[in-house]
């Protein structure tokens, strides 16, 4: 298989959604749209190069479990450090922060916005095969066998976040396999099938409680992985922003029959919960509650509101705030009491910053 530049630019571009009609998700759009163009040719061309080697050096394989060999397309990065959570973050174009280590963004360009940072290492996907780079600095291949991999099969991974546990999606001749993925055993928990054909609308929104939530063009529904049940949950006009600990972030239309979960209407689209479900994190240093009564919890740095000023956020694999400030300052925030360590700068010659994992 070769993967043409022009392909990879067309795809990006190509896949550009209208933004929803809220302050914060129309800047985050542009925003992303912008950062693409300025950084989507140097990104492309090494993903081709490291694509590439994968698919002429990768020879079908399976350890004991079945999964986690190491893919020699990929040179170690070196140790880790995740016992404080993955501090994964860009500048775009000349550095990627890593669990404690700066790294030449050319060398780790395939750790984008479309991985998953989990307490284990990062999943990301290469040519539509899941992958892990792990606290070694080793990467190994999660799924084995011929894989798929269309223009448009966007379909994310999603971490768990009370469980060491990583849902994905795979495409075979049109047959998408949904997968749970306990990262601490290596093994397969679960997993089902979807006839989807070429699965562009396919998108898995969450894990949690036992349950992924997959979305397409009919709307979203929920795969309980213990028993291979599906549930309807939502139509169409319904996204699922967030999901943990029982708590489901959303936009639109609110769910008609949510069981034992816990329904808070979102600020938008790409609103964050905390791994806890107590807050919504969007857009400002102000965390609104998800409960009432509570009172919201303000971090030490960024802005108050989304009109304050720009800031970019994420909430890392051990529970607190990375926190990105116009001033091309990097923070790790404590959600309560809300104090703030400065981990470094950035740049900004990339555009804006990035975290790994959250597409704001």
């Amino acid at each position: 298989m070769t993967l043409e530049l022009s392909d990879l630019l067309a795809e990006r571009i190509d896949d550009f959604a209208v933004p929803p009609a809220d302050p914060g998700a129309a800047r985050a759009a542009g925003r992303r749209l912008r950062r693409r163009r300025r950084t989507t040719a140097a990104l492309a061309a090494t993903t081709v190069l490291v694509v590439g080697a994968g698919l002429a050096v990768t020879l079908p394989g399976t350890g004991r479990d079945g999964h986690a060999v190491r893919d020699p397309a990929y040179a170690s990065v070196g140790a880790l450090d995740l016992s404080h959570g993955a501090r994964a973050y860009a500048d775009p174009g000349v550095t990627l922060y890593l669990g404690g280590r700066a790294l030449p963004y050319g060398e780790v360009a395939w750790l984008d916005t479309d991985a998953v940072a989990t307490g284990s290492g990062i999943v990301f996907y290469d040519a539509g095969r899941p992958m892990l780079l792990d606290a070694s600095g080793e990467v190994s291949r999660l799924a084995d066998g011929r894989l798929d991999t269309p223009r448009g099969f966007h379909p994310t991974a999603k971490a768990d976040a009370e469980a060491p546990l990583v849902a994905w999606a795979t495409l075979r001749d049109g047959i998408a396999t949904i997968t749970v993925h306990d990262l601490d055993t290596g093994a397969d928990v679960g997993s089902t099938t979807l006839d989807c054909g070429s699965c562009g609308d396919l998108v898995i929104d969450g894990i949690d409680s036992g349950r992924v939530f997959v979305r397409d063009a009919t709307g979203t529904r929920t795969w309980t992985w213990a028993d291979d049940t599906w549930r309807d949950f939502a139509a169409a006009g319904t996204r699922v922003a967030d999901v943990r600990n029982g708590v489901v972030l959303f936009t639109g239309p609110r769910p008609a029959d949510a069981g034992d979960l816990r329904l808070v209407e979102a600020p938008g689209t790409d609103a964050q919960l905390t791994l806890d479900g107590r807050y919504v994190l969007y857009w400002s240093s102000v965390l609104q509650p998800t409960s009432p009564g509570e009172e919201p919890v303000i971090l030490a740095v960024g802005p108050r509101t989304p009109q304050d000023g720009p800031a970019w956020y994420a909430v890392d694999t051990d529970g607190t705030i990375l926190v990105a400030t116009a001033d091309h300052k990097v923070y790790d925030c404590v959600i309560a009491p809300g104090s703030c360590t400065e981990l470094g700068r950035v740049s900004g010659e990339g555009g804006d910053p990035e975290f790994v994992g959250v597409d704001m």
